[in-house]
């Protein structure tokens, strides 16, 4: 016999779909920003850019927050487990928007960002031969895929080191 006074629990990956959707729009919104503004640098020159991880942080702790609190209690393995989904939810939506930065939006990005490397390299005083080697190995790595992909694994390593604290901090169990 069901209990009909049975509170319905909210799953994490709920949680993690709505926080991540958010987390993931802020993100593509923040940077979309920054380019606009001429404020974007691809070798991370410009501090503004790590405001971007503390966004992250935010709405990762806010996402674990809110399954705490639709659930009223909540283990170190949930709060985890939601913090982590949240970040691959929010790490797709940056790979799709990263794909879509590199071929439609600024392709010319990444041109001016391997202008930049090479300009390093040279100060750094390496041979021709050494820069144009830099340069196949570094090109392969700056594909419209390769960067999406990667951008997934950063996010999900990103978000499991923001959730094992948080977790930690917020559980109730």
């Amino acid at each position: 016999m069901t209990n009909f006074m049975e509170e319905e629990r909210v799953s994490p990956m709920q949680v993690a779909m709505k926080w991540g959707l958010y987390t993931g729009v802020i993100l593509v919104i923040f940077d979309l920003i920054l380019y606009l503004l001429g404020m974007k640098s691809a070798d991370g020159s410009n501090p503004i850019q790590y405001l971007g991880f503390v966004l992250m942080i935010a709405m990762l702790v806010m996402g674990i927050k809110a399954y705490r609190d639709a659930n009223n209690t909540m283990s170190y393995g949930q709060g985890l487990g939601t913090g982590v989904l949240t970040s691959l939810v929010a790490g797709l939506i940056v790979a799709v928007y990263t794909y879509l930065f590199m071929t439609v939006i600024a392709p010319e990005f990444m041109d001016s960002a391997m202008d930049a490397m090479r300009d390093q390299w040279e100060d750094q005083g390496l041979g021709d031969e050494e820069i144009e080697a830099a340069e196949g190995m570094v090109s392969m790595f700056m594909s419209p895929g390769i960067m999406s992909f990667l951008s997934i694994l950063s996010y999900g390593f990103f978000g499991l080191i923001i959730s094992l604290i948080a977790a930690a901090v917020l559980k109730n169990d």
